[in-house]
């Protein structure tokens, strides 16, 4: 009888697993890197070749294997979706996925490749979050993976890496957890919840890295084929490879690369005046303060809005008050009331330390029922989280009056001062 703990058995199978997962890779493959998340071991792979190196032109290519242990069928194996595909659904070649289970002579191997994940697996979550996920039963019952023969796994693994082009691979690895962009990459101040009302600057950076690096990758597929024309002894074999090849980044005589990003005026204006309020608020020793203060409005808003029904038509009073000197303590006041004439929302009354704003609320929840499938699964929002989406539509008059009062109308975010 097996009396061992869960997260016992658990961290010995990822030990068994990872050590059957070395010992077949190091029979063709450098094992390069070892890193480990939630998700399982990953092992960063390059087949040895001693004649070439990183510092070379034409550097070699790697891939990536991921490696799983399953106990039984029952178990279920995640995978991130953007280790396997691009954004567009696209398998990374140079990906796969090692599943191991059973011991001593009841052993089972099996290999995946990005394409046979991208057809076994389901999708679950959405964009960052989104992972792909299947029963071991589904691998372990089908004979389509079981490695009988570890030369022919081995030799799948070998001929995607021989086979992908140095900018296939770039790319890919740029999309993987060892050389890539990372949204993270970017200042800590910028993250600050501080409404801007124009973009997500994360979201907005990263996005504008990402195709930079698009345009590296084309400058650095052309530099591989200008390398092979150089290195052809026969002039028909140069011709056909610059026709073939490089003719796509000829214009005019020159060589030319598409490229679009940080050409976005408004994105660097909407950064400088995020910097310019935060420089203000530090100056009077109230930024933790500020924000805290947005904070608490926000969620008492929730809270509040949360238990309440309205109409087409319902207009709310909120009143907020709150300390005039630290900006602590704040407390809102929610009533439904009787308002025409204005554009909402519309604030009445506005001072450091109290705010008076009307709001017409109905237009928040429209898509409460929302049902969007993921998975296979129907997902309702809820008005809490619908709350929490779209907290810009209450909170945004909030911080527009406050702002002005306390750092000046000059200093507010142009796509938030409506008046």
């Amino acid at each position: 009888m097996n009396n061992k703990q869960p997260w016992l058995s658990a961290m010995e199978n990822g030990v068994l697993g990872e050590a059957r997962a070395k010992a077949l890779l190091l029979e063709r493959f450098w094992v390069l890197e070892r890193s480990v998340d939630i998700q399982g071991a990953d092992y960063l792979i390059q087949r040895k070749l001693t004649e070439t190196n990183f510092m070379d032109k034409e550097a070699p290519k790697l891939g990536v294997v991921q490696v799983k242990f399953i106990q039984s069928g029952d178990t279920y194996i995640s995978i991130k979706k953007s280790y396997v595909c691009d954004q567009y659904g696209e398998p990374y070649n140079e990906f796969f996925l090692l599943v191991f289970s059973g011991s001593e002579d009841e052993a089972q191997s099996y290999l995946l490749s990005a394409k046979d994940i991208i057809n076994e697996f389901y999708t679950k979550g959405e964009d960052e979050n989104c992972i792909l996920k299947v029963a071991g039963k589904n691998i372990i019952e089908s004979t389509n993976y079981k490695i009988t023969n570890k030369c022919s796994a081995l030799n799948a693994i070998e001929y995607a890496l021989k086979e992908s082009s140095f900018r296939d691979n770039r790319r890919f690895l740029g999309s993987t957890s060892y050389i890539k962009l990372a949204p993270e990459q970017i200042d800590q101040d910028l993250l600050l919840p501080l409404d801007n009302g124009y973009a997500d600057f994360q979201k907005e950076f990263y996005e504008n890295k990402k195709n930079l690096q698009h345009t590296l990758f084309c400058i650095e597929d052309a530099v591989e084929v200008i390398n092979k024309i150089l290195a052809c002894t026969d002039p028909e074999e140069a011709f056909d490879i610059y026709e073939d090849k490089l003719t796509e980044y000829v214009w005019n005589d020159n060589l030319s690369f598409s490229i679009d990003c940080f050409n976005d005026e408004d994105f660097l204006i909407a950064i400088k005046n995020h910097k310019e309020r935060l420089i203000a608020l530090r100056d009077k020793g109230l930024e933790n303060n500020f924000l805290h203060l947005m904070y608490r409005y926000k969620k008492s808003m929730i809270v509040k809005l949360s238990k309440m029904e309205f109409t087409k038509e319902s207009k709310i009073k909120v009143v907020a008050s709150y300390c005039s000197e630290s900006l602590e303590d704040i407390s809102v006041n929610i009533t439904v009331i009787e308002d025409e004439g204005h554009a909402y929302p519309f604030v009445k009354k506005s001072e450091l330390g109290y705010q008076e704003i009307i709001y017409k609320p109905y237009s928040w929840f429209q898509v409460c029922s929302y049902n969007t499938k993921i998975a296979n699964i129907e997902k309702t929002y809820t008005k809490t989280e619908m709350l929490e989406k779209r907290h810009w539509q209450y909170c945004r008059a909030f911080q527009v009056a406050v702002e002005k009062l306390l750092i000046g109308e000059e200093l507010v975010s142009p796509w938030m001062n409506r008046d």
